[in-house]
């Protein structure tokens, strides 16, 4: 088993700082700097539950066919919040850095966010189904007995609206399916898939990545699968020879800013996630945390994630070494700026340049592997009831 940082990675830490520029100026000049860079393809693909989500794809500018991507997950929050967008931040100056640093960027509107809504394409999907639809039928309103069915996700007026986010597994499991599927045609590398997330998508990320260990990286063959299972259809899904090569294994790097974990999920369930394969995600996926020098929560979180949930100061009688404390990394002169706002003054801060830097040494490891087949042909649920949901 390798362990966490065996090869030293080496990046840029930022120096002492001054405070940041005010928002205004800020914008004003990363729009400028963005005018350079190739619009995005804006892209749809659809959940297991028959949702049809949008994305921007961001083209890398260097060996398209064989660079890397890293997929962008801002906060969700109430539904239509027009603050919550993958808009919202300075997204796409990360967006354009990453794309020029030789990376393809995926970002995207989870389920009940954006300007545009989420359509619902397959009704019978989404309102039945074992996987999601007691989330769907709780907190989403036009189902039945309704006549006719909405087929436009809007929530109901719930109190903490996070309590749907378990169901934003199923949309991560779609990102990966779309990109596999953008593998099999020669346009980018999903051996190496890089995440950046702000706030409370750090956790939805970590739980995404827990249901990845789970699943095998290429389409089960027909005699892997267990009758009468027609196709690979959710997370963990029995095979028979069992999971040859997870798909866990491809995720390489994250980078949360200013991470934290919603009120309805515990502390307990985080750490049961991770347990289970804390081992494996420590040695394959490098994970930096990042906060501002006067963002107390995002300190303290950032701190939970990196020594409760990954084990950060060791375990001799698990075999786990301690992790290299660098990686929780405060972001100096950012006062109390938290998540997405750490983007977009690079010059003062270096957010951009030290994430830049985290996932080029990573890579660098990394560069060597080739593209493979996945064969996926849909997208899968998650058995969201086996990870405490």
């Amino acid at each position: 088993m390798r362990r966490w940082l065996a090869v030293p990675l080496v990046f840029a830490i930022a120096a002492a700082l001054v405070g940041p520029d005010t928002t205004h100026s800020r914008v004003t000049a990363q729009d400028k700097a963005n005018q350079k860079f190739d619009p995005p393809i804006e892209e749809t693909f659809m959940t297991a539950d028959g949702l049809q989500l949008r994305g921007l794809f961001h083209k890398s500018t260097k060996d398209p066919a064989t660079a890397p991507v890293v997929i962008l997950l801002y906060p969700p929050g109430k539904d239509r919040d027009k603050e919550r967008d993958m808009n919202t931040g300075d997204w796409v100056g990360l967006a354009n850095r990453l794309s020029s640093e030789g990376y393809h960027v995926f970002r995207f509107d989870w389920r009940a966010h954006g300007k545009k809504g989420t359509d619902i394409k397959d009704t019978a999907r989404f309102w039945d189904n074992p996987y999601t639809s007691q989330w769907n039928n709780r907190f989403i309103s036009g189902g039945p007995p309704r006549k006719p069915i909405k087929n436009e996700l809007y929530m109901k007026d719930v109190k903490d609206p996070m309590r749907y986010a378990p169901t934003l597994l199923l949309d991560l499991a779609a990102v990966r399916a779309h990109l596999d599927s953008k593998n099999d045609s020669g346009e980018l590398n999903t051996s190496s898939i890089y995440l950046v997330g702000a706030e409370s998508a750090a956790t939805i990320g970590l739980a995404w990545m827990a249901t990845e260990w789970l699943r095998p990286a290429f389409a089960p063959t027909p005699n892997q699968l267990i009758f009468p299972a027609p196709r690979y259809e959710y997370v963990p899904q029995r095979l028979n020879g069992g999971i040859i090569t997870s798909a866990g294994e491809d995720i390489s790097g994250a980078v949360w800013l200013s991470a934290h974990h919603p009120t309805n999920i515990s502390e307990a369930a985080i750490k049961a996630w991770i347990s289970r394969q804390a081992p494996k995600l420590r040695d394959n996926t490098h994970m930096m945390f990042m906060y501002a020098e006067k963002d107390f929560r995002g300190k303290r979180e950032s701190e939970f994630f990196f020594n409760e949930v990954l084990v950060g100061r060791g375990n001799s009688r698990l075999g786990l070494n301690p992790l290299n404390d660098k990686y929780l990394h405060m972001v100096k002169g950012a006062g109390q700026l938290s998540g997405a706002a750490l983007l977009g003054n690079d010059k003062m801060l270096k957010t951009e340049s030290t994430i830049v830097e985290f996932l080029t040494a990573i890579q660098k490891e990394r560069a060597k592997l080739t593209r493979k087949q996945r064969n996926f042909t849909a997208p899968w649920f998650i058995a969201l009831n086996q990870f405490g949901f």
